[in-house]
């Protein structure tokens, strides 16, 4: 069960006092997308994961902490217009200024940016669901190189099948080995879906049914 309670915070940069729903707790059942999105309830929950200043326009998943940007940074062009991004709803936008807040941090970075590829996906903002999931493969890219983690190189397989990246997970992935038979399943299957350039939304479950 999901449970989400309205809280009065106080924004950290302008001290706006403001009303936002906090996620106290849920559930996932079933199996996850092969982008790490957990399944219901909790990928319903995107809501509660970050929020903004209906004020100042500043974005935290947490309004308590530090912030690491000032005021100054919200009144960048980039910050205001999200590079140009002309997202097709909110929580895009909301995630994506969080990318750009945590410029600093490659791996809070990369995560905001596969948030918002989700919101993307939510409204079927294809085209824009697309470029940020490049944008997140080359952050991934680092985090792969600092950190040899097997779960970073299958989430990056699956951000370029759906970022349409068809010949470049065919040459990275075709005669990779991770030594685990369910590992090299879902290495087979995205290979195979590239190679009929499916960039379709595919969970752990569907792997083992193939």
């Amino acid at each position: 069960m999901t449970q989400i309670f309205p809280v009065k915070v106080k924004c950290p940069i302008c001290e706006n006092e403001m009303e936002i729903y906090n996620l106290m707790s849920t559930n996932r059942f079933g199996a996850q997308d092969l982008d790490l999105r957990p399944p219901e309830m909790m990928r319903s929950t995107m809501n509660t994961w970050t929020k903004e200043c209906n004020n100042c326009g500043y974005v935290s998943h947490d309004f308590k902490e530090k912030p690491i940007i000032d005021r100054e940074f919200l009144e960048t062009e980039s910050y205001k217009n999200c590079d140009g991004f002309d997202f097709e709803n909110n929580l895009s936008r909301i995630f994506y200024r969080e990318s750009l807040i945590n410029n600093n941090d490659v791996d809070a970075q990369f995560y905001s940016l596969l948030h918002c590829a989700w919101a993307c996906d939510d409204v079927n903002d294809v085209d824009n669901a697309i470029e940020i999931r490049k944008k997140a493969v080359e952050l991934i890219d680092i985090m792969i190189d600092s950190d040899n983690n097997v779960n970073l190189k299958l989430t990056k397989a699956d951000l370029m099948r759906r970022a349409l990246m068809f010949e470049a997970v065919i040459e990275e992935y075709s005669n990779m080995d991770l030594n685990e038979e369910f590992l090299n399943e879902i290495i087979e299957f995205q290979v195979i879906k590239a190679k009929e350039k499916d960039a379709g939304c595919y969970t752990t479950e569907d792997v083992q049914k193939s």
